[in-house]
């Protein structure tokens, strides 16, 4: 069974989204009610999927780090699970905010990113559509996923599979002479200019698939 180095994982996004819930429902497979705090929590882990066993390092950042101390967090991790309530415009925005900073203070390194709609089990209550969610993910080049936190393990899971598979692919990709000759800051972007998927025509672009799970 192959080993690979640890993998940085930030969670962020705003208040009462779910960043706890989703991250301790992936950890643990059960589900705790949203709670709110003023410090970040890391946890450590091991997971073992596609025949890999990987070292994982998630950081569950509180509130205050969305105008506190995100440089540090985004030089720290290599991997980034912005969350947003389905249920609040609000937090919908606050994920928008964070993809741009992360986007702009990320550049030129190499990283991955999933946009993860949070509460879809709350489908009376929606504010933001799928659709809004698919074309802010696919502005950033982000993967995007919605799920339910309290109703369902599995969407969590494969989302943060997803994520780490893309993570992977990262760090094989700093390996590869090829990175000093791409102007790209994300994993989608690269794998896109080395398989000629990006030819940057929107007109041509196709959606990257939407999953609520």
């Amino acid at each position: 069974m192959t080993n690979l180095n640890t993998i940085r994982i930030v969670v962020l996004g705003g208040s009462r989204c779910g960043k706890t819930a989703v991250t301790v429902r992936y950890l643990t497979k059960r589900y705790i009610g949203e709670y709110s705090s003023t410090t970040d929590f890391l946890y450590r882990t091991n997971v073992t999927f596609d025949n890999v066993t990987t070292q994982l390092e998630i950081l569950d950042t509180c509130k205050c780090t969305i105008n506190g101390c995100l440089y540090d967090h985004f030089r720290w991790g290599e991997a980034f699970v912005v969350v947003y309530s389905v249920t609040s415009q609000h937090s919908f925005r606050e994920a928008q905010d964070l993809l741009e900073k992360l986007n702009s203070l990320k550049l030129p390194s190499y990283y991955t990113t999933l946009l993860l709609g949070n509460k879809r089990d709350l489908d009376h209550s929606r504010q933001v559509c799928v659709d809004e969610g698919q074309e802010l993910s696919l502005r950033y080049g982000s993967q995007f996923y919605e799920v339910s936190a309290a109703e369902n393990y599995v969407g969590v899971m494969l989302s943060f599979q997803s994520l780490l598979r893309d993570a992977r692919s990262v760090q094989l990709l700093r390996t590869l002479p090829i990175r000093r000759k791409l102007g790209v800051n994300s994993v989608s972007k690269v794998l896109g200019t080395i398989f000629g998927k990006n030819n940057g025509n929107k007109a041509n672009r196709k959606k990257r698939p939407s999953l609520s799970i």
